[in-house]
């Protein structure tokens, strides 16, 4: 074992680098509809194995089936061993194009799925723990099936996800899916198979751009057709839904500008309008609604009107990508507002017709300008407007959607034999943590600490480390980022002094008392982590559960008890919940689990602060002469 020495001296250092911090505008989208779970008028009559609750009772992390509690709001199935007991839940609508959202929860061993157009499988499994997962674990795109095909090759293709990024089993699990239909001719031949654009399972991205070339096996239909029902797998598992909504869109759809004319006002300006009252260096129709059409560098500012033909009344949201600064405004109303370098997405509702539109792009460098704008509206894909410059990379909804850039580079890091600690910055809203480091295990399951407040910062499973923006070129932003599927907590200090134990609020910075005194290496690698608050010294013990399957916290704390009352908090949520069986507690929504031991030398006890929970310790002798352990579950 060897000592690593206080951070301090790194932290000075890393507050010295230059961060390249760029602040990024979030696109926001039109909202989902959604779909109602108290009288599910939106699905064909339920058969028996389907009911309404309003939660469940029982143990859906250890019992096979599901206990409902009375009640409306979420969608339960239990399957029976009769036909009427086992049928699959089906949309009394049908769709093309969609995007589809809900949480589903499993218990133990589970299986069911996700058909689009009741064609195409997402597979929902018991998929926990999995290290390699299969085209047949969550989130995987299910094999095709052909019995001609012979013994042992009926399944072909199927797309297993990127990595397990699913939940134990009685924890509610988020699934996103961006759907895009087959494409037949007007004789009714496919001319291009269906794709799920994107997958997304508990915020981790498990498929995109996965394409079937038919039916998936068990699907309720052997054609296909440019439409069909959302189904639900009703016949191998417990299953319950929750929280869904989906947008369905007409891939006939699309919002044309005419009358285009331009204004090219060349030199710079110091903001947009401000060569209102200028005289343009050229004006007319140009040859298409890009701005390589009038002007491909330069300084200058270009200004299109004309008018949009909504094609159906309701909201639309518009936004612009561009290396300058941008503005729409549609009938007198500036829709997309213009920053200093870009601009602010906005949202406007619409008759169905044309609307006059002014565009106006401000470059000020003298480098490629570009100019992008996309909408998205009722029935309307995503979808860009303006046209793509030669040359440039089309991606998105069948060559329309929005541009999302060159993919990606990565520089994964991986724990082979031993465990691994990298110091470097740690995403973590709303702000980067600084002082901190990411752990990795053999064991595939890794995590994020923060020096500075001795707090678990994420969790996941899955890959370690990319270290991109760490270790290519000058490293920019200087972060490791999680490279599997990470659960978040809330960040704050791990210990602290709380004046009132009843109602006092959990402070969310260091108390002066605190410090950091680095960490320890074990044979293996694995680092224990040392801090001090007041008279009480900390040893953090952090290392994956068996099988992977979670993490174990060992805590040693010595020295004395301090004026003030001293607490450990262990977590906060909305909610927390005590486990049936005892031995812990549910975290939030059913987001994760903490197991408790039940030779503790103290229990914790759950404080409600500001209309949240939180689970904490108090420091007492008795923890100042045993150590705990508990363990993080999800």
């Amino acid at each position: 074992m060897r000592t690593i020495p206080s951070l301090a001296i790194f932290l000075q250092a890393a507050l010295a680098l230059p961060l390249g911090f760029g602040a990024a505008y979030a696109q926001s989208a039109l909202p989902a509809e959604p779909i109602s779970l108290d009288a599910p008028t939106d699905f064909k009559t339920l058969t028996p194995n389907w009911q309404l609750a309003r939660d469940l009772a029982g143990d859906p992390r250890r019992e096979k089936s599901l206990n409902p509690r009375p009640g409306a709001g979420i969608l339960i199935c239990n399957p029976g061993k009769t036909p009427e007991t086992r049928g699959h839940l089906f949309t009394t609508w049908a769709h093309g194009d969609i995007e589809a959202d809900l949480e589903f929860l499993l218990t133990p061993g589970s299986n069911s799925g996700v058909y689009l157009q009741g064609r195409y499988e997402v597979q929902l499994f018991d998929s926990w723990g999995v290290r390699s997962p299969q085209a047949s674990d969550c989130g995987g795109i299910y094999q095709r099936w052909d019995a001609a095909r012979g013994p042992g090759k009926e399944g072909y293709e199927g797309t297993a996800p990127r990595a397990n990024a699913s939940r134990a089993p009685g924890l509610w699990q988020k699934l996103h899916i961006e759907f895009q239909a087959p494409r037949f001719d007007a004789t009714g031949q496919k001319i291009r198979n269906a794709r799920f654009v994107k997958v997304v399972l508990n915020g981790f991205v498990v498929q995109e751009n996965t394409e079937v070339t038919g039916p998936t096996r068990s699907a309720a239909f052997d054609d296909e057709k440019p439409l069909g029902p959302l189904m639900i797998q009703g016949d191998h598992g417990s299953v319950a839904l929750r929280h869904l909504a989906c947008k369905r869109f007409d891939s006939s759809l699309t919002l044309a500008p005419s009358n285009l004319r331009y204004k090219l006002y060349a030199g710079s300006f110091p903001a947009i309008g401000a060569y209102d009252r200028a005289t343009p260096e050229a004006e007319g129709v140009p040859a298409r609604f890009a701005h390589g059409a009038i002007e491909k560098s330069g300084k200058f500012a270009l200004v299109f009107t004309g008018a949009i033909n909504a094609p159906r009344a309701g909201a639309y949201h518009f936004t612009i990508e561009t290396s300058g600064s941008a503005r729409l405004i549609v009938d007198g109303r500036t829709v997309v507002a213009p920053l200093d370098r870009g601009s602010q997405p906005g949202t406007v509702n619409l008759t169905a017709g044309p609307h006059n539109f002014r565009l106006d792009l401000l470059n000020t460098a003298n480098g490629r300008p570009s100019l992008e704008l996309n909408v998205e509206g009722p029935g309307l894909a995503p979808q860009a407007v303006t046209v793509r410059e030669e040359g440039e990379a089309r991606i998105g909804r069948g060559g329309r959607g929005p541009r999302s850039g060159v993919a990606s580079k990565q520089l994964i890091v991986e724990p082979k034999d031993r465990v691994l600690l990298q110091r470097g910055f740690v995403p973590f809203e709303p702000r980067k943590r600084l002082y901190a480091a990411t752990v990795g295990s053999p064991a595939g399951t890794h995590f994020a600490y923060d020096f500075e407040t001795g707090a678990l910062l994420h969790a996941w499973r899955g890959s370690f480390i990319d270290t991109f923006n760490m270790w290519d070129g000058r490293g920019n932003d200087q972060t490791a980022k999680a490279a599997g599927p990470a659960l978040t907590f809330n960040g704050k200090p791990f210990l602290g002094l709380i004046e009132y134990a009843a109602n006092g609020d959990w402070p969310d910075h260091t108390d002066a008392l605190w410090s950091s005194a680095g960490y320890t290496l074990e044979a293996d690698g694995t680092p224990v982590f040392l801090a001090n608050l007041a008279d009480i010294s900390l040893r953090d013990r952090v290392v994956a559960a068996p099988g992977g399957r979670g993490l174990v916290r060992t805590l040693t704390l010595n020295g004395k008890l301090p004026s003030w009352s001293a607490w450990l908090l262990l977590a906060e949520a909305s909610a927390i919940t005590p486990q049936n069986d005892g031995r812990g507690w549910i975290i939030g929504a059913r987001e994760w689990y903490l197991d408790w031991p039940d030779d503790a030398p103290v229990q914790p006890v759950i404080r409600t602060v500001n209309g949240r929970q939180q689970l904490a310790v108090p420091v007492r002798t008795s923890l100042l002469e045993k150590p705990l352990s508990y363990s993080i579950i999800w």
